[in-house]
């Protein structure tokens, strides 16, 4: 891996990647059309950030609006982690629709690459049980429709090297503020439905910086498409994050929401993600980020 194309650069998860692709000295080339205008000081502060390493270019512009080809024709990798962010059902069919066109478009320029698209474990629905990569999907909630749909469009590249990786709910330094654990930090206070988060995913969180690197190891496996569920092992590990923000415990409305288990031994045995941070750690981190962002400039949290 020398050169890589990734969507939504400046994103949560997209800047952490960025940032250890170049630690590890690969070439980065990030996508970003900078949406949402409150966000515009993280935005200036990301991108500041990333470039101060001569390895990394940023492209200002919306998939649809970039000449994907040009921009990728170098990479042998590219990471599509662009998604929008799904407030309310009216909105929710338009931008799935739209987002499925990018998806189509970053599929058109990846033959002869390996693709690495994350998912979400959302794509199960409610579920009680044990989950693996072969459970049927059954999408509730529009981020769940959506990366159903996404994941559909990209199996069907028999031709090309596909990584899927589902996720639970990511959380670290610069969570998107609408998250539970950011509310938080922001907000000294949980927000209305705060369950909600929990419901939809499944329960678990992992920490943002491990998921870098098992994104990174699954890209390192080139031989064939695979689909790993990223987990943190840990049942109830969201509820536990929950509990150390507030230091007080909560009640789950039913333990048996706690009974649906995703399976770590794919991700565990193939790419070796088991040693991951604890909820604890990972959330002082959080907060102590959060903290300090606030310090330096308060209107990168505005909400």
């Amino acid at each position: 891996m020398k050169k890589v194309f990734i969507t939504g650069g400046l994103g949560f998860i997209g800047y952490h990647l960025s940032d250890f692709l170049l630690n590890k000295g690969i070439e980065v080339v990030g996508i970003d059309g900078k949406v949402e205008e409150r966000r515009k000081a993280e935005y200036e502060m990301k991108e500041m950030m990333l470039l101060r390493n001569a390895n990394y270019k940023q492209i200002n512009s919306r998939i649809e609006e970039a000449s994907l080809d040009h921009l990728s024709k170098d990479c042998d990798t590219i990471f599509h982690l662009s998604s929008p962010k799904i407030t309310n059902m009216k909105q929710g069919s338009k931008m799935i629709e739209n987002s499925l066109n990018c998806t189509r478009s970053v599929v058109e320029v990846s033959k002869g690459k390996v693709l690495v698209h994350l998912s979400s474990t959302e794509v199960f629905g409610t579920r009680y049980g044990s989950i693996t990569e072969r459970t049927p999907h059954h999408p509730h909630s529009n981020v769940g429709k959506l990366k159903s749909a996404e994941e559909h469009i990209l199996l069907n590249r028999k031709s090309d090297i596909v990584k899927i990786l589902r996720l639970p709910l990511v959380y670290g330094p610069w969570q998107p503020s609408h998250h539970v654990f950011q509310h938080y930090f922001l907000h000294h206070k949980l927000p209305l439905n705060y369950e909600e988060e929990g419901i939809n995913a499944h329960f678990d969180a992992v920490y943002v910086k491990d998921v870098c690197e098992s994104i990174y190891q699954a890209a390192l496996r080139r031989e064939q498409s695979e689909t790993f569920n990223l987990t943190s092992g840990r049942e109830g590990e969201w509820q536990r994050g929950v509990e150390w923000c507030i230091g007080d415990s909560i009640d789950s409305h039913g333990e048996k929401k706690l009974m649906c288990g995703i399976s770590n031994k794919q991700c565990a045995s193939k790419l070796g993600f088991t040693n991951i941070t604890s909820i604890e750690e990972g959330l002082h981190q959080q907060r102590l980020h959060t903290e300090k962002m606030i310090a330096f400039d308060p209107s990168i949290y505005l909400t």
